[in-house]
């Protein structure tokens, strides 16, 4: 009995970590209610370090964005904690790889606590939002996709994917 619990918890164990070092793409079916349908504008998005990489406080994160067109980005993501927030909107990017933040920033994205699996989401549109929804407050998948939905869906071109890494 004992052998088949430990041998159980091993196999869980492995499933976990190789699919913690996949990107997940979000498509239609997944977060997205029927009613909006994505673009595949995006190739590929992934942290420099790839998609379950470590990072630790203190450490900036870089990404980097593959899409077809050209149009904006807004990066937003979930922590473990399960707070959802942007890290940055609107960004300007052209069709090929783009880095983010963009070369010149002022800014960048430096990692903070919580410990654990940090989601973070590309959602493209072939124009700038207008700003309007709100992801402070918001918790959960849920609540973090409803928002993703309601941002995107006046843009007639729209996409989004999804990356993670670990917080150390």
């Amino acid at each position: 009995m004992r052998y088949k619990t430990f041998r159980l918890a091993f196999v869980a164990l492995a499933v976990a970590l190789l699919a913690s070092a996949c990107t997940i793409y979000v498509r239609p079916g997944g977060f997205v209610s029927d009613e909006i349908s994505l673009s595949g504008v995006i190739q590929d998005f992934r942290p420099t370090r790839g998609a379950g990489s470590n990072y630790y406080p203190g450490e900036n994160v870089e990404f980097r964005i593959v899409t077809t067109q050209s149009g904006y980005v807004t990066l937003t993501a979930l922590d473990p904690d399960g707070r959802i927030y942007v890290f940055e909107r609107n960004i300007p990017v052209s069709a090929g790889a783009t880095y983010l933040p963009l070369a010149g920033a002022r800014h960048v994205y430096t990692i903070n606590p919580p410990r654990g699996l940090q989601r973070v989401r590309a959602s493209f549109t072939s124009a700038a939002t207008d700003g309007s929804v709100r992801y402070v407050g918001r918790y959960g998948d849920g609540e973090w996709s409803s928002a993703i939905s309601l941002e995107i869906r006046p843009s007639p071109v729209r996409d989004v994917a999804e990356t993670d890494f670990y917080i150390r």
